[in-house]
């Protein structure tokens, strides 16, 4: 853990496990099964059972293939025609095929907006309040299958106005560890990377992220939500703090009012 660290021109944020913790409720498969049959309507689909069992087969291959998208250094998102059409309906018959490629986005939406029940974390709020009144700009870089979804959540939340920026890796072709993600942020801040601090909670995307950048200053975070690491990775982060409001206390340690 690094001493003496001073205060960044700009903020990067994670989304999930930096601004929220995220939880799966229970059945959320059979949610998103029952109203992608609402949404197509009586046009030709699969059965109900091999479309639950496809959404659920869907997810784990999606997690396992971005577990693997931590080891090159470049990855790019998987994007969500290849989501639906490779991990979900990869055999389905051409009719279902042709029905369901009409509706890529709303279910993307779908599934994202319903595997997370997601709850903002303890002292969020107080930090981006403070750095938008110390004049510290601050910018979303997150890993995302639908984006809009966070974007969503944030104004529903009235939050979407301490952001100078939200940058979501479906929306943008990148993923983290993509150091060029990261740069992304840095100029949307209009700074260097090195005058940013990156938080994140994850050790394998997002500290590494943010050590091939050339980060100023990388903070992990870990959340109750966060998967679980899946091998080593041979990086250290510059700060460890438990909550967003630790993170408060800490910038203000060794803020200098002007």
């Amino acid at each position: 853990m690094r001493q003496n660290l001073d205060l960044p021109g700009g903020l990067l944020l994670d989304f999930g496990g930096v601004i929220v913790n995220s939880e799966k409720p229970v059945g959320w498969q059979q949610t998103v099964t029952e109203s992608v049959l609402s949404l197509v309507g009586e046009g030709p689909l699969v059965p109900r059972e091999r479309l639950l069992a496809d959404i659920t087969a869907g997810a784990v291959a999606a997690g396992l293939w971005r577990n693997a998208m931590s080891r090159p250094r470049y990855p790019r998102e998987l994007d969500q025609e290849s989501y639906v059409m490779d991990f979900i309906a990869a055999d389905w018959p051409d009719e279902a095929r042709a029905t369901i490629v009409q509706h890529i986005a709303a279910l993307c939406y779908l599934i994202s907006s319903t595997k997370e029940l997601r709850t903002l974390r303890d002292g969020i709020e107080e930090l981006l309040a403070w750095c938008q009144q110390i004049g510290l700009p601050v910018a979303i870089v997150s890993n995302a299958m639908c984006g809009q979804v966070h974007r969503d959540y944030l104004a529903e939340q009235g939050l979407s106005h301490y952001f100078v920026a939200e940058l979501y890796s479906d929306e943008c072709g990148l993923r983290k560890p993509n150091p060029d993600f990261l740069h992304l942020g840095a100029q949307a801040l209009n700074l260097d990377i090195a005058d940013c601090w990156y938080v994140g909670d994850h050790l394998d995307r997002d500290v590494l992220c943010g050590t091939r950048a050339g980060i100023g200053a990388n903070v992990l975070m870990p959340s109750p939500g966060s998967a679980a690491r899946p091998y080593d990775v041979p990086v250290s982060a510059d700060l460890v703090l438990g909550t967003p409001r630790d993170l408060l206390n800490e910038m203000r340690k060794i803020h200098v009012p002007t």
